[in-house]
């Protein structure tokens, strides 16, 4: 009797290990790893509330390649973050890493059991060796964030994190994390060294709050033709001389910037806002990160820049138009 019942505990596991296996997922049907590395430096306020994203990364497209690779129900692929740690402790009392997809950023503490159902289903295999020939490749984009975990805080100074690379997600089925090696494509970030406490934070002044491009005279419409330059400032403050710098990236509100330099307002097609560095001219991009501060011990740096307002086409469009730009603030 007593062996009768170790057969069926064993079959019982087999069969349980067999179900945790059945789904594999590989970037470009190949690839069962790959890593982001954070390449700058992040300086970090103490004072900075809870929940702040400190950096994120470009946004990402990748292709990847499912099937169930053995006997399986029906399911969905699910995305694991922090797969390699369940109590989310790695990375220590301040530091959270969170995924951005479909226009929302999602964090662990937002999910069940820190998982993300994926559009990619399957109706289940009776073939003990895989249904490989069922395989399904669909486009995965995403941009990893990291913010702060921990509440407002003074003197902590140094790394906020001891560690140095961190498995940020897993593709896996309903089963949960299969340990399988190079089954199930894994995303590391690495360079988590790169985030420091220092002392204080900076405030930003913008002067105009609103610029105001005033009447334009619709005959005078020449697609491509500047109608108007109005100038603007950011000032930053810093209380304390610890050196750093800052980064900034502009997101339109109410408006879209398709070429990634041009404002062009919802209610009016007809005319687009560049933003450009008084000094040398250059251009603003919307949507990604640029240098708004050089990293340097100054408490006080004065930016100016110009709002550019121009024509997109011949035919203007009658009436009022407002577009708006959220400025994020990324310490370096």
């Amino acid at each position: 009797m007593k062996k009768i019942y170790q057969l069926v505990c064993l079959a019982l596991l087999l069969m349980l290990t067999q179900k945790s296996y059945a789904l594999a997922c590989l970037k470009d049907n190949s690839q069962a790893a790959d890593a982001i590395m954070i390449n700058t430096s992040i300086a970090v306020p103490n004072t900075l509330p809870k929940d702040t994203v400190l950096w994120r990364s470009e946004n990402q497209s990748i292709s990847v390649t499912c099937w169930q690779d053995g006997t399986g129900p029906s399911e969905y692929v699910y995305l694991y973050l922090s797969p390699r740690d369940r109590g989310f402790t790695k990375l220590g009392p301040d530091l959270e890493l969170g995924i951005g997809m479909g226009g929302e950023d999602l964090r662990c503490s937002q999910l069940p059991n820190c998982r993300l159902q994926l559009p990619i289903h399957f109706n289940g295999c009776s073939n003990e060796y895989g249904c490989k020939y069922q395989a399904k490749t669909s486009s995965l984009n995403f941009n990893f964030f990291l913010s702060k975990k921990s509440p407002p805080s003074v003197g902590k100074e140094g790394s906020l994190t001891v560690v140095p690379t961190y498995p940020a997600f897993q593709l896996d089925g309903i089963g949960g994390i299969n340990p399988k090696p190079d089954s199930n494509f894994i995303m590391t970030l690495a360079g988590l060294s790169n985030l420091r406490y220092i002392a204080c934070s900076s405030t930003l002044f913008i002067s105009p709050k609103t610029v105001d491009f005033g009447s334009i005279a619709a005959l005078s419409a020449q697609a491509d033709k500047v109608i108007k330059e109005v100038p603007f400032s950011i000032t930053t403050l810093k209380t304390c001389n610890s050196a750093y710098g800052l980064n900034a990236r502009l997101t339109p509100v109410a408006a879209t910037a398709a070429d990634g330099y041009t404002l062009v307002p919802n209610n009016n097609s007809s005319v687009g806002i560049s933003l450009l560095k008084q000094q040398g001219r250059s251009a603003i991009p919307f949507n990604k990160e640029f240098t708004l501060v050089e990293n340097s011990r100054d408490q006080v740096v004065v930016n100016d820049f110009l709002a550019q307002l121009k024509w997109l086409t011949s035919k203007a469009i009658l009436g009022k138009f407002n577009a708006t730009a959220t400025i994020d603030v990324y310490y370096k």
